[in-house]
């Protein structure tokens, strides 16, 4: 059975509809991912089946399963309020470490398991590396962050190969390798990044043509009246402690009405925003070029290197 090919089938499917649900509402519900994640980690199992892998290689499907699960099911530790021990769950979250520790010292004489141990090893890191990229802003919607993680546990260290497909092949000594230190939820995520490096440009030309490209915020949104600000925007201008201020990256969350109110009694009729672009729908476009194309990145720099 082409196990590449069906994982490329099973994301395109859950893809497809996510970016149907971003593109129209910005909201992907997480049922998607849920299910996604389900059938990602199913067919790993089968992986391991088919493979006669060691028997406690499982268990790195199980930790993955607590805490990829963990992020849609209980109650977070972490919350605006700050940190907070609930037994149950900080008992269940020690069960991840615990069992990667083992997993890795068992395989640590056997060179197939090893093997296996490392590619599995980038569903877990993967998780935790979406949750930072989140936390930080660089992936600014929740759903992106998830997007990442259910890509991680449906392509495990591995780059996926289908009929010719990528026509941008790295050296295959090289390909293993750079499969879990590059994983291909990760070239996902590049792709669509290298993507969106036209959208400053299209923002620049929209507002050199309504007469307002002042740099550098007419790379990052335009002006809109303030009575007419689009559903689905984010405000650069905006008042904060009293004090009209322009920001590049706003907050992911704000009270729309309350700025509106406090941008009108600041005298602005007019204000930059920045759109809240569908991402995942990039994402879409991201992951088809990462299974046709490949590695962008690195086959760049690989042609610099020639």
């Amino acid at each position: 059975m082409d196990l590449d090919l069906l994982r490329v089938v099973v994301g395109l499917g859950f893809f497809v509809v996510a970016a149907a649900m971003d593109w129209r509402r910005r909201i992907v519900k997480d049922f998607v991912w849920i299910a996604m994640g389900g059938v990602a980690l199913a067919v790993v199992e089968f992986d391991l089946f088919l493979s006669n892998a060691a028997s406690y290689l499982h268990l790195m499907t199980l930790a993955t399963a607590v805490l990829f699960f963990g992020v849609f099911y209980g109650t977070p530790m972490w919350d605006e309020d700050g940190f907070k021990v609930r037994p149950l769950r900080f008992a269940l979250y020690l069960l991840p470490p615990i069992s990667i520790l083992l997993v890795w010292r068992w395989s640590a004489d056997d060179p197939a398991a090893l093997g296996w141990f490392y590619r599995l090893f980038t569903m877990p890191a993967m998780i935790i590396v979406a949750h930072g990229f989140y936390e930080f802003g660089l992936l600014r919607g929740g759903a992106d962050a998830k997007a990442v993680m259910a890509l991680a546990l449906l392509f495990p260290g591995i780059y996926p190969q289908v009929g010719s497909f990528p026509l941008l092949p790295l050296p295959p000594a090289a390909t293993p390798v750079l499969a879990v230190f590059f994983p291909f939820a990760f070239v996902v995520l590049v792709d669509s990044a290298l993507l969106f490096l036209v959208v400053p440009l299209i923002f620049l030309a929209r507002n050199a043509a309504a007469g307002d490209a002042k740099l550098p915020r007419a790379l990052f949104g335009y002006r809109v009246a303030l009575d007419a600000v689009p559903s689905y925007a984010w405000f650069m201008d905006r008042v904060e402690n009293g004090k009209p201020v322009h920001v590049y990256f706003p907050r992911r969350s704000e009270d729309r009405e309350e700025q509106v109110r406090l941008l009108r009694a600041h005298g602005f009729d007019r204000v930059w925003v920045t759109p809240q672009l569908p991402f995942v729908t990039a994402m879409l476009a991201g992951y088809v070029l990462a299974v046709v194309a490949g590695n962008l990145l690195l086959a760049f720099f690989g042609g610099l290197g020639r």
